[in-house]
């Protein structure tokens, strides 16, 4: 008896519909229904009768299905203990934008590593964009990302938000709280990178009537240490990542300036494949539900 048909079948028993799982298990709709006809025709028995409000299951398929829970959860025991006895994963590959990865992301591994001691982590930077494809193709476990995945094999959780702040050196010359019409008479320094997109910024300008060519920009730089070079020179406000001046803004060497009617914040988010290996007592998954019950606590 195929194990996969009798997992499959359970699933379309609890949505009531081969559709849907058709849809959330990335099989085709025709596929499915051939591997359950082809469990009625092993069993010799019809499980389900279909129409088209969805599926009901036969007084036989009830059977199935109450053999089916008792085989799947069994199956999937097995192949985890499999799993750990052949790979046992100790090494967790962690990417994540720059600004997360460089400022905060270390506090937050110290924990983890309290936490999870017998585990070795490295963590990477790389844009969103590439996190997510090396997550995709397995070159990395988990990942930090500042948009929500929309890929349906991966979960994801949202940690909270990414603070961006309005920064000035501190000894530049304004108001401790402006507008956003008073910014344009500024001179910004536009960081153009991962850690805070171009399109993002523009979605934001647009949603209070401006555009990006209002603002008063005299260059872009395409790192974080750049800007924060700018800013110490006095060349200009810049917008940044909270997280990545924090110890500047201790030292008094920069300041925050507040804009009243005008915000930056953007989502944080952990992502991982949804069927990744050694099922849910695998330290992938053990570590990516310890980022999600803690959220931000701990970042530096």
């Amino acid at each position: 008896m195929n194990i996969n048909a009798l997992k499959y079948f359970k699933r379309v028993i609890d949505a009531k519909s081969i559709s849907k799982v058709s849809n959330d298990s990335f099989i085709s709709q025709s596929a499915l229904s051939q591997m359950i006809k082809r469990l009625e025709t092993e069993i010799g028995y019809k499980l389900l009768e279909r129409s088209n409000k969805g599926v009901n299951v036969t007084n036989m398929g009830k059977v199935v299905y109450k053999y089916a829970k008792i085989i799947n959860r069994l199956s999937d025991e097995m192949e985890d203990e499999l799993c750990r006895e052949s790979r046992n994963i100790s090494n967790i590959r962690i990417n994540g934008y720059f600004s997360f990865v460089n400022y905060s992301l270390p506090c937050v591994l110290y924990k983890v590593k309290k936490k999870f001691p017998n585990l070795n982590f490295e963590s990477f930077g790389k844009s969103s964009e590439e996190s997510l494809d090396d997550l995709s193709n397995e070159l990395s476990h988990i990942s930090f990302v500042n948009f929500k995945p929309e890929k349906k094999i991966f979960e994801y959780a949202s940690l909270g938000k990414e603070k961006v702040v309005l920064v000035a050196n501190y000894d530049y010359e304004i108001q401790e709280s402006i507008t956003i019409n008073e910014l344009i008479k500024h001179e910004i320094v536009f960081l153009n990178s991962f850690s805070i997109r171009k399109d993002f910024i523009i979605e934001k300008l647009k949603a209070v009537n401006l555009k990006f060519e209002d603002l008063n920009i005299m260059f872009e730089v395409d790192n974080i240490e750049s800007a924060k070079s700018s800013i110490s020179n006095g060349l200009g406000m810049c917008f940044l990542p909270y997280m990545s001046i924090k110890k500047e803004l201790y030292e008094k060497e920069f300041k925050i300036i507040e804009i009243t009617d005008f915000n930056l914040d953007y989502d944080i988010y952990v992502a991982k494949l949804k069927h990744n290996s050694c099922g849910s007592e695998s330290p992938i998954n053990q570590v990516y539900n310890y980022f999600v019950e803690n959220g931000t606590e701990g970042i530096c």
